[in-house]
């Protein structure tokens, strides 16, 4: 029987991962109640500060909500593909959002190396990975989707602080297999 841990997720990995850099750096305190990296939904961001502000440890919480975008093809060479994460970062502490800006930057665009340094990560850490690792990176970039000016206009119109980065990997999943009925290993979607 499979679960839908089986299938490759990448943004699992790349939050995980992340979440763990701003962690070393002292941009989150790792106190927070819950990983402050979470999927876009129809949610008022200024609601979500309201219900973190205040919990154990978190002053001037740096929340980022993130975009899946699957439309690229690397190549005609179908295993490898290529994603987009956009991570929407936000917090009342504009010094905190850039230098969020810089350790997302400083970690995952290095190409090929950041991939390595992830892949080595997520190899270091199974425990943060129940559902076991799936997925193998094979590099990543990071653009700036706002401009710093746009940045610093919209903010003084608002409490919260906000940037826009744009994270690019390209990877492989791992091969779902299974044992069938006449004991033979079989891979699911060969």
């Amino acid at each position: 029987m499979f679960t839908v841990n089986d299938t490759a997720f990448p943004p699992y990995y790349v939050n995980k991962y992340i979440n763990a850099q701003l962690t070393d750096f002292g941009i989150l305190s790792g106190y927070e109640q819950m990983i402050p990296i979470f999927p876009t939904s129809p949610t008022n961001i200024e609601d979500v500060f309201k219900n973190y502000i205040g919990a154990p440890g978190v002053g001037d919480p740096l929340l980022i909500q993130y975009e899946r975008l699957v439309r690229f093809r690397v190549g005609p060479f179908y295993p490898r593909k290529r994603e987009q994460l956009i991570y929407y970062l936000y917090c009342t502490d504009l010094s905190k959002v850039s230098d969020a800006h810089r350790i997302i930057t400083d970690c995952m665009d290095r190409e090929d190396s950041s991939a390595q340094d992830l892949n080595k990560w997520v190899g270091e850490h199974p425990e943060a990975f129940p559902g076991g690792r799936n997925v193998f990176f094979h590099n990543s970039r990071v653009y700036q989707a706002d401009e710093t000016r746009d940045i610093l206009e919209l903010a003084s119109a608002r409490t919260v602080y906000s940037n826009k980065l744009i994270i690019e990997y390209d990877y492989h999943r791992k091969p779902i297999e299974y044992t069938n009925s006449d004991n033979e290993v079989v891979q699911l979607y060969d």
